[in-house]
């Protein structure tokens, strides 16, 4: 099914029309290049797999369509039908890209009978075969195999990873590590002998999350020639906290990329109105919900405390407010198994600090839970808990005099602080505490330390995460701005019809000028960058490396997108009356002039990424 020609195709042939009632055969033959070229650069995609893999979700994630799904279970209700006949969809980004729906195939039908179905795969530019989460099947490898005899390019998408991962969550619980999972299903989608580099795991219903981003990159290389020297590989889950990258990215995505470095030393230098999660982590029984409670200053049974009891009371994660630190949560974590393996499958991403807690002695889990704390890139306060009980275990503890037994205190706490430093912890503070006896011992120093602690574990999470916001508000931003590209350009190619080169080589300048001040490159944009992150401007400027971000010369962007002269119009030119002795002039190409276009917003979103980075290199 052949796309339907856009509308900037139908104005140009009303345009061309016009053209030849005037009698301007020379202006109308140009504008049949221009519509000639426009047809020749659609660009058709045929997305396709089985039926239930999410073909049609994708696309409208694709299209900046993305489902919102709030209830689960609605969306199972209000699934979408099976598509019955293709469905050409023209990609709101790129006018000469139209992403066709294809119908899905059943798991009992045969290869060769689904791609007699489909007609010629010649007519498709390129293909992405979607995967759902029954992986890849015979059929899969068959349709593959006939794209590649076709010699087109395909990709493979992994859909609905999210519900893999929250399918995983529920049925490993404490052992449940997203990074594992996400390798475990690329594992059985490369072992046949798959290219890694074309496999995708993505969500269509959370576009934002995954590798959605690589895979629309590596579609537009594909299929529009659009490169990026970024890597694009997948964010480490383990290391930092998607809640927390949206949270900043909420409070930064309104008003222009200059603005942004003052948004974010704002936050920076006043965080309250950034969430910290702290996890109270240890095993069964170590007296964490207690803490929680003691925390919180709510006593055991009260409205609002944390379950207690002889049994495991805590069956999920709950998170209490932490009433001293405002938006500071103390999430009440199951209590972990004693396998080394099982601590090692930890997702410690969601948390942003640890009150790592022991009931007893420092044994082995706390030495496995410590690295694995350590590992995260996070850091933790060791709270040894019933102190009170060990005290008063002693031998003779009643009449022993109290400078004796904070002496023992101090030692307890020593040989703790011991173990966290073998287990690769910097600087641990250990704290002893006991529920009962609250002001007895160091629970008020406890409540102190996350109080005065609560800041600066703030700024250390803001500072883990902007990296990642900062790509995506360059990202939304360069999605803008490539919205026009295919406007301008036409509107560039026939504002040539009737003006001379030089105005048109002004009109692109004035255009690329423009995607610089959008994009924060201008050199005032530079000077509000630098003084709200106190860095000089020519570190800054040091990190523009385009070409098109610098001071451009009308011959050089002329010779971009002039397409060369026809050896027999370079002849005729020196035909004697006919040719008139006149040197044919080299026209200007729609399609030069679109790609480079194009080019010109893919190199400065680059350099946009890598002066707001730069400017928050030194914090």
């Amino acid at each position: 099914m052949a796309g339907s020609p856009c509308l900037d195709e139908l104005q140009l042939r009303k345009l061309k029309d016009h053209y030849e009632a005037q009698k301007a055969e020379s202006s109308a033959s140009k504008i049949q290049e221009l519509v000639d070229c426009v047809t020749s650069l659609q660009v058709q995609v045929g997305i396709l797999g089985e039926r239930g893999a999410g073909v049609t979700t994708l696309i409208q994630a694709l299209l900046d369509k993305p489902r919102r799904v709030t209830d689960p279970w609605a969306y199972f209700r209000e699934a979408p039908q099976p598509t019955q006949q293709p469905v050409a969809h023209c990609h709101p980004t790129y006018p000469n890209l139209t992403l066709h729906d294809l119908p899905g195939f059943q798991v009992s039908e045969k290869a060769a009978a689904y791609l007699k179905s489909l007609g010629d795969l010649s007519k498709y530019s390129c293909f992405v075969v979607v995967v759902g989460n029954g992986g890849l099947r015979e059929t899969h490898l068959q349709i593959l195999k006939a794209i590649k005899q076709k010699g087109k390019p395909f990709l493979l998408a992994r859909t609905k990873v999210d519900l893999d991962l929250h399918t995983a969550e529920r049925r490993l619980r404490f052992r449940y590590s997203a990074t594992e999972q996400l390798g475990l299903i690329r594992k059985e989608l490369v072992k046949d002998g798959m290219d890694s580099k074309t496999v995708f795991l993505v969500s269509g219903l959370e576009p934002e999350k995954y590798e959605f981003d690589c895979f629309e990159d590596r579609l537009e290389a594909e299929v529009l020639n659009l490169k990026r020297s970024h890597d694009g590989n997948l964010e480490d889950l383990a290391a930092m906290s998607q809640k927390k990258i949206t949270e900043l990215y909420e409070i930064c995505q309104s008003g222009s990329l200059s603005d942004v470095p003052a948004v974010l030393h704002s936050a920076l230098e006043n965080p309250t109105q950034i969430r910290l999660d702290v996890a109270v982590i240890g095993e069964a029984g170590s007296g964490k919900s207690s803490l929680v409670n003691s925390l919180r200053d709510v006593g055991c049974g009260e409205p609002g405390a944390a379950p207690t009891g002889i049994t495991q009371a805590t069956k999920k994660a709950t998170p209490y407010l932490f009433p001293a630190v405002p938006n500071l949560y103390l999430w009440d974590l199951p209590g972990v198994g004693v396998e080394e393996e099982d601590i090692s499958r930890l997702d410690l991403s969601c948390y942003d600090f640890f009150l790592l807690v022991a009931s007893e002695r420092y044994k082995h889990v706390h030495s496995c839970l410590a690295r694995a704390i350590v590992s995260a890139g996070k850091q933790a306060f060791f709270v040894r808990s019933k102190t009170d009980v060990d005290m008063e275990s002693l031998p003779g503890s009643q009449a022993k005099p109290t400078e004796e037994l904070e002496e023992l205190q101090e030692e307890m706490r020593k040989n703790c602080v011991d173990a966290l430093k073998k287990d690769g912890m910097d600087s641990p503070r250990v704290f002893l505490v006991s529920c009962l006896r609250k002001q007895t011992y160091d629970l008020p120093l406890l409540q102190e330390a996350l109080k005065n602690s609560a800041t600066d574990l703030k700024k250390k999470v803001l500072k883990q995460v902007i990296p990642t916001v900062l790509s995506r508000l360059v990202r939304r931003k360069s999605k803008v701005l490539m919205k026009d590209v295919w406007g301008k350009a036409l509107h560039i190619c026939l504002f040539c019809v009737e003006n001379p080169k030089a105005a048109v080589a002004e009109n692109i300048i004035a255009t690329i000028t423009g995607f610089c001040t959008v994009l924060g490159l201008d050199e005032a944009s530079l000077g509000r960058i630098a003084q709200a992150c106190n860095t000089a401007v020519p570190q800054l400027q040091a990190q523009v490396q385009s070409r098109f971000a610098k001071p451009l010369d009308s011959d050089y962007v002329l010779s971009l997108i002039t397409k060369p002269t026809s050896l027999i119009d370079r002849a005729w030119g020196y035909v004697p009356y006919w040719g008139q002795g006149k040197k044919a002039e080299p026209g200007i190409s729609f399609e030069s002039t679109y790609g480079m276009l194009q080019q010109v917003v893919v190199e400065l979103s680059e350099d946009a990424k890598k002066v707001l980075t730069m400017a928050f290199v030194k914090d």
